[in-house]
């Protein structure tokens, strides 16, 4: 009798207390959420882009990165514990702002700028290869140095200037 009772004081406490505390993860799961509104669609109006620079600034601008990066890519050629990566980047960045300065020429103009930058998309796939030995580098730096020169001498902004697309 005495088992009886305290089991049912117990299950009465037990009752109790789940009853008090209630089931608020189960009430949220029955209960409707409100409603929210529809956002309004954003619209965005395109404007005309419209260059800071001049076309012969550009121009000068990206004759001067192409260059900064040559001469960079140059440097790291002539040492022998040069970083790959570091190369393979100069020369992107070379043939990058020489199609950049291809866009502010007439078609002339970019048809000779045009073998130059096939010539430095080979020098990229050259430079991709992993393991440059001496000659290679070497070889890469002449070729790189008589581009240099040929391509100061026939698109240095002065000389350039009769044939950049007029704004």
């Amino acid at each position: 009798m005495k088992i009886k009772s305290v089991l049912l004081v117990t299950s009465y406490c037990l009752l109790v207390t789940i009853f008090l505390c209630g089931c608020e993860a189960f009430r949220k799961k029955f209960v409707r959420k409100p409603k929210k509104e529809k956002e309004v669609e954003v619209v965005v109006h395109t404007q005309e882009y419209v260059s800071e620079y001049s076309t012969e600034e550009a121009y000068k601008k990206y004759f001067l990165f192409w260059r900064t990066w040559h001469e960079e890519l140059l440097n790291s050629l002539s040492t022998q514990d040069g970083n790959r990566k570091k190369r393979v980047f100069a020369a992107k960045k070379i043939v990058e702002n020489l199609q950049q300065m291809r866009q502010l020429l007439l078609p002339e103009k970019q048809n000779r700028l045009d073998i130059y930058i096939s010539e430095q998309k080979d020098v990229v796939r050259q430079l991709n290869k992993y393991n440059l030995n001496r000659i290679q580098r070497l070889r890469i730096k002449s070729i790189l140095e008589k581009q240099r020169r040929q391509i100061q001498r026939e698109f240095k902004c002065r000389h350039v200037q009769e044939y950049l697309i007029k704004e």
